[in-house]
């Protein structure tokens, strides 16, 4: 039970933090500060970053309890 609170509470928090770089991403972009290319690749890069930080932070702190 213990584990699946961490798992949803890392994934809602990892969520979270991608919603609000995508937030500013796309308010970059419609301010024209950034080009479409390079707002993609950081949408895409900081999915890649949030699904990784979703699956490793529970495993290190089960690990290490």
């Amino acid at each position: 039970m213990e584990v699946l609170i961490l798992l949803m509470g890392s994934f809602l928090l990892s969520g979270l933090m991608l919603f609000t770089i995508v937030k500013a991403v796309m308010l970059s972009y419609r301010k024209q500060q950034l080009s479409i290319s390079n707002a993609i690749l950081i949408t895409i890069g900081m999915t890649a970053f949030s699904l990784l930080l979703a699956s490793v932070l529970p495993y290190l702190y089960l690990h290490f309890l």
